[in-house]
Protein backbone atom coordinates (compact mmCIF):
# COMPACT_ATOMS: atom_id res chain seq x y z
CA UNK A 1 0.00 0.00 0.00
CA UNK A 2 1.05 3.62 -0.44
CA UNK A 3 1.56 5.23 2.95
CA UNK A 4 1.04 8.84 3.99
CA UNK A 5 4.13 8.92 6.21
CA UNK A 6 7.18 6.87 7.14
CA UNK A 7 8.52 6.70 10.70
CA UNK A 8 12.08 5.43 11.07
CA UNK A 9 14.24 4.52 14.05
CA UNK A 10 17.63 6.21 14.30
CA UNK A 11 20.30 4.01 15.88
CA UNK A 12 21.30 0.86 14.01
CA UNK A 13 18.68 1.63 11.37
CA UNK A 14 19.97 4.92 9.94
CA UNK A 15 22.87 5.88 12.20
CA UNK A 16 25.88 3.62 12.69
CA UNK A 17 25.55 3.53 16.45
CA UNK A 18 28.13 0.80 16.89
CA UNK A 19 30.79 3.01 15.33
CA UNK A 20 29.56 6.03 17.28
CA UNK A 21 29.62 4.15 20.56
CA UNK A 22 33.05 2.69 19.81
CA UNK A 23 34.52 6.14 19.17
CA UNK A 24 32.91 7.73 22.21
CA UNK A 25 33.66 4.98 24.71
CA UNK A 26 37.19 4.79 23.30
CA UNK A 27 37.70 8.41 24.33
CA UNK A 28 36.43 7.68 27.84
CA UNK A 29 38.50 4.54 28.28
CA UNK A 30 41.61 6.48 27.27
CA UNK A 31 40.80 9.26 29.75
CA UNK A 32 40.31 6.73 32.54
CA UNK A 33 43.60 5.01 31.73
CA UNK A 34 42.00 1.58 31.29
CA UNK A 35 44.28 -0.70 29.28
CA UNK A 36 41.96 -3.71 28.99
CA UNK A 37 41.36 -4.50 25.30
CA UNK A 38 37.94 -5.90 26.23
CA UNK A 39 36.79 -2.69 27.92
CA UNK A 40 34.54 -1.60 25.01
CA UNK A 41 32.73 -4.96 25.13
CA UNK A 42 32.37 -4.68 28.92
CA UNK A 43 30.79 -1.26 28.54
CA UNK A 44 28.53 -2.43 25.71
CA UNK A 45 27.19 -5.31 27.82
CA UNK A 46 26.52 -3.11 30.86
CA UNK A 47 24.99 -0.36 28.74
CA UNK A 48 22.69 -2.79 26.91
CA UNK A 49 21.44 -4.15 30.24
CA UNK A 50 20.65 -0.62 31.39
CA UNK A 51 18.76 0.22 28.18
CA UNK A 52 16.74 -2.97 28.44
CA UNK A 53 15.80 -1.99 31.99
CA UNK A 54 14.87 1.46 30.69
CA UNK A 55 12.60 -0.03 27.99
CA UNK A 56 10.90 -2.11 30.69
CA UNK A 57 10.31 1.06 32.72
CA UNK A 58 12.54 -0.07 35.60
CA UNK A 59 14.87 2.94 35.52
CA UNK A 60 14.57 6.51 34.32
CA UNK A 61 16.79 7.93 31.63
CA UNK A 62 18.57 10.08 34.22
CA UNK A 63 19.29 6.97 36.29
CA UNK A 64 20.47 5.09 33.20
CA UNK A 65 23.02 7.78 32.34
CA UNK A 66 24.71 7.32 35.74
CA UNK A 67 24.08 3.64 36.38
CA UNK A 68 25.87 2.35 33.28
CA UNK A 69 29.07 4.15 34.27
CA UNK A 70 28.70 3.33 37.94
CA UNK A 71 28.65 -0.34 36.92
CA UNK A 72 31.53 0.16 34.45
CA UNK A 73 33.74 1.94 36.98
CA UNK A 74 32.93 -0.64 39.63
CA UNK A 75 33.94 -3.42 37.22
CA UNK A 76 37.42 -1.89 36.97
CA UNK A 77 37.67 -0.86 40.61
CA UNK A 78 37.80 2.85 39.78
CA UNK A 79 36.53 5.59 42.07
CA UNK A 80 35.80 8.29 39.49
CA UNK A 81 32.46 10.09 39.72
CA UNK A 82 30.09 8.13 37.42
CA UNK A 83 27.98 11.22 36.79
CA UNK A 84 30.97 13.19 35.51
CA UNK A 85 32.15 10.27 33.40
CA UNK A 86 28.65 9.91 32.00
CA UNK A 87 28.53 13.58 31.03
CA UNK A 88 31.88 13.31 29.27
CA UNK A 89 30.64 10.28 27.36
CA UNK A 90 27.39 12.03 26.41
CA UNK A 91 29.34 14.94 25.00
CA UNK A 92 31.67 12.64 23.04
CA UNK A 93 28.74 10.64 21.65
CA UNK A 94 26.87 13.76 20.52
CA UNK A 95 29.68 14.43 18.03
CA UNK A 96 29.24 11.08 16.24
CA UNK A 97 26.95 11.50 13.21
CA UNK A 98 28.05 8.69 10.90
CA UNK A 99 25.34 6.88 8.94
CA UNK A 100 24.90 3.28 7.84
CA UNK A 101 25.39 2.53 4.13
CA UNK A 102 22.36 3.51 2.07
CA UNK A 103 20.64 5.46 4.84
CA UNK A 104 20.93 8.92 3.31
CA UNK A 105 19.94 7.92 -0.21
CA UNK A 106 16.96 5.97 1.14
CA UNK A 107 15.60 8.79 3.30
CA UNK A 108 16.23 11.33 0.56
CA UNK A 109 14.33 9.26 -2.02
CA UNK A 110 11.35 8.65 0.26
CA UNK A 111 11.22 12.25 1.48
CA UNK A 112 10.72 13.48 -2.08
CA UNK A 113 7.26 11.92 -2.00
CA UNK A 114 6.34 11.29 1.64
CA UNK A 115 7.02 12.99 4.98
CA UNK A 116 9.63 11.16 7.02
CA UNK A 117 9.95 11.28 10.81
CA UNK A 118 12.79 9.86 12.86
CA UNK A 119 11.53 8.38 16.14
CA UNK A 120 14.26 7.45 18.57
CA UNK A 121 14.90 6.53 22.15
CA UNK A 122 17.83 8.41 23.57
CA UNK A 123 19.19 11.45 25.33
CA UNK A 124 18.05 14.63 23.62
CA UNK A 125 21.42 16.39 23.57
CA UNK A 126 23.08 13.30 22.08
CA UNK A 127 20.48 12.66 19.40
CA UNK A 128 20.14 16.30 18.38
CA UNK A 129 23.91 16.76 18.32
CA UNK A 130 24.37 13.76 16.07
CA UNK A 131 21.49 14.75 13.80
CA UNK A 132 22.89 18.27 13.46
CA UNK A 133 26.09 16.70 12.09
CA UNK A 134 24.20 14.56 9.62
CA UNK A 135 22.86 15.37 6.13
CA UNK A 136 19.69 13.46 7.09
CA UNK A 137 18.31 16.48 8.91
CA UNK A 138 17.48 18.34 5.70
CA UNK A 139 15.12 15.56 4.61
CA UNK A 140 13.09 15.11 7.82
CA UNK A 141 9.65 16.50 8.54
CA UNK A 142 9.76 15.55 12.25
CA UNK A 143 12.22 14.32 14.86
CA UNK A 144 10.83 12.73 18.04
CA UNK A 145 13.15 11.85 20.92
CA UNK A 146 12.19 9.95 24.06
CA UNK A 147 14.35 12.22 26.20
CA UNK A 148 12.16 15.17 25.23
CA UNK A 149 8.80 13.40 25.21
CA UNK A 150 9.18 11.66 28.55
CA UNK A 151 8.22 8.20 27.26
CA UNK A 152 10.19 5.73 25.17
CA UNK A 153 9.51 3.04 22.60
CA UNK A 154 7.81 0.59 22.81
CA UNK A 155 5.32 3.07 24.30
CA UNK A 156 3.07 3.87 21.31
CA UNK A 157 2.85 7.50 22.40
CA UNK A 158 6.23 7.98 20.75
CA UNK A 159 4.67 7.07 17.42
CA UNK A 160 1.50 9.06 18.08
CA UNK A 161 3.64 12.14 18.76
CA UNK A 162 5.39 11.71 15.41
CA UNK A 163 2.10 11.34 13.56
CA UNK A 164 0.77 14.47 15.25
CA UNK A 165 3.93 16.38 14.31
CA UNK A 166 3.34 15.32 10.71
CA UNK A 167 -0.10 16.92 10.71
CA UNK A 168 -2.26 14.18 12.19
CA UNK A 169 -1.50 11.19 9.98
CA UNK A 170 -3.67 8.19 10.86
CA UNK A 171 -1.97 5.12 12.32
CA UNK A 172 -3.26 2.89 9.55
CA UNK A 173 -1.67 5.19 6.97
CA UNK A 174 1.86 5.12 8.37
CA UNK A 175 4.72 2.63 8.51
CA UNK A 176 7.19 2.24 11.38
CA UNK A 177 10.66 1.00 10.43
CA UNK A 178 13.36 -0.18 12.81
CA UNK A 179 15.87 -2.84 13.79
CA UNK A 180 14.64 -3.56 17.31
CA UNK A 181 11.83 -6.04 17.87
CA UNK A 182 11.33 -5.05 21.51
CA UNK A 183 11.40 -1.32 20.80
CA UNK A 184 10.40 -0.45 17.22
CA UNK A 185 8.27 -3.40 16.17
CA UNK A 186 6.50 -3.71 19.50
CA UNK A 187 5.74 0.03 19.46
CA UNK A 188 4.21 -0.30 16.00
CA UNK A 189 2.16 -3.29 17.10
CA UNK A 190 0.88 -1.44 20.16
CA UNK A 191 0.01 1.59 18.04
CA UNK A 192 -1.86 -0.45 15.45
CA UNK A 193 0.63 0.57 12.77
CA UNK A 194 2.27 -1.47 10.02
CA UNK A 195 5.82 -2.53 10.92
CA UNK A 196 8.91 -3.01 8.78
CA UNK A 197 11.73 -4.88 10.46
CA UNK A 198 15.23 -3.93 9.36
CA UNK A 199 17.02 -7.22 9.93
CA UNK A 200 20.47 -7.21 8.30
CA UNK A 201 21.68 -10.09 10.46
CA UNK A 202 18.94 -12.48 9.36
CA UNK A 203 17.54 -13.15 12.81
CA UNK A 204 14.32 -15.12 13.37
CA UNK A 205 11.50 -13.14 14.95
CA UNK A 206 9.30 -14.79 17.60
CA UNK A 207 5.71 -15.29 16.42
CA UNK A 208 4.41 -12.73 18.93
CA UNK A 209 5.45 -9.87 16.62
CA UNK A 210 3.28 -8.68 13.75
CA UNK A 211 5.75 -7.79 10.98
CA UNK A 212 4.33 -6.72 7.63
CA UNK A 213 7.69 -6.25 5.89
CA UNK A 214 11.20 -7.50 6.57
CA UNK A 215 14.28 -6.06 4.84
CA UNK A 216 17.97 -6.88 5.14
CA UNK A 217 19.18 -3.75 3.31
CA UNK A 218 17.82 -0.31 4.21
CA UNK A 219 17.74 0.56 0.50
CA UNK A 220 14.86 -1.90 0.12
CA UNK A 221 12.72 0.45 2.20
CA UNK A 222 12.27 2.72 -0.82
CA UNK A 223 10.32 0.02 -2.66
CA UNK A 224 8.28 -0.80 0.45
CA UNK A 225 7.43 2.82 1.25
CA UNK A 226 6.66 3.94 -2.30
CA UNK A 227 5.02 0.84 -3.77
Amino acid sequence: MLYDAILIDADDTLFDFRAAEKNAIGEIIARLGIEDADAPQVYHRLNRACWEAFERGEVTQAELRVRRFRDFLRHYGLENDPEQVGEAYTQALSHQGMLLPGALETVRAIARRLPVAVVTNGIASVQRGRMARSPLQAHLSAFVISGELGVQKPDPRMLYAALEALGGVKTDRALMVGDSLTSDIRAANRAGMDACWFNPEGRIAPPEYDIRYEICDIRRLTDVALQ
